[in-house]
């Protein structure tokens, strides 16, 4: 187990739909307020569901912890029902969050492009409010504009957003890599560009093949992966890269691009 993770309870404080199947649940915590840093998650116990489910933090203001997740299945159906003041036992913060860079450089030689593919935005907004002002880019893809979700959280933390969708309901037609191509084409890069991305697997090897053009740019991705123990110790999470296979609850769930391609 991560050394600053623990096993604890807290009470619901809000739960509330915001889309047809995306719910944002807050609690309290000033463990988590202390300690989580962005990127990592919790593993949350769901009533009548053996194995527990890993929602990444969303985001963390006032002590007050936020998830933001989709309903998929009976585990998120359950949490989805969940009543105001219901006690949820969790383990957290878990797992290899993002590395924000410790150098001291100038605000216009620093740029953050956070890129979401649908529900991957949930861990982005907290990333955002820990990352420094300057000349920041948020890319939001979704199937159509009713699936955007939280791009106003990002223009409140000063973060020029662009949305593309599958139907061009909003925004550019087409995927999220394709907006992220022509966003980098349009932008003078700073002298340290880094993409911060989520989003399903398949989505993350075509930033990968996108960035092979761009070699001084910055890349890390979160995987969306199932999850058994969310310790380590199952290996179902396992994903190859090139120092052999990791575990993505306990190695991850963020890795450097270059790592697994």
């Amino acid at each position: 187990m991560n050394h600053k993770a623990k096993q604890f309870k807290v009470k619901v404080k809000e739960i509330k739909k915001i889309k047809s199947d995306i719910f944002l649940m807050s609690f309290s915590s000033a463990y988590l307020a202390k300690v989580a840093q962005p990127g990592q998650f919790l593993h949350i116990k769901v009533e009548s569901v053996i194995l527990r489910r890993p929602f990444s933090i969303h985001k963390i203001e006032k002590g007050k912890t936020k998830v933001l997740f989709r309903v998929r299945g009976r585990g998120t159906k359950k949490l989805s029902q969940s009543k105001k003041g219901i006690a949820l036992d969790m383990i957290g913060p878990l797992g290899e969050g993002f590395k924000l860079s410790r150098k001291r450089v100038a605000r216009e030689k620093k740029q953050s492009i956070l890129l979401a593919g649908g529900i991957g935005v949930a861990p982005l907004v907290y990333l955002a409010q820990k990352l420094p002002k300057g000349d920041n880019k948020v890319l939001l893809g979704s199937k159509t504009k009713k699936d955007i979700v939280a791009e106003a959280e990002f223009k409140k933390l000063g973060f020029k957003s662009y949305v593309s969708t599958d139907d061009g309901s909003s925004g550019k037609k087409g995927t999220v890599v394709d907006l992220l191509e022509t966003v980098l084409k349009g932008t003078k890069l700073a002298k340290e560009t880094t993409v911060f991305a989520c989003g399903p697997k398949e989505m993350l090897f075509e930033i990968a093949k996108v960035l092979k053009k761009y070699p001084k740019v910055n890349c890390q991705v979160s995987f969306e992966q199932f999850m058994g123990c969310g310790l380590g110790i199952c290996c179902a999470c396992v994903i190859k890269t090139k120092q052999g296979y990791r575990k993505v609850c306990k190695d991850g769930p963020v890795f450097n691009i270059k790592d697994i391609v």
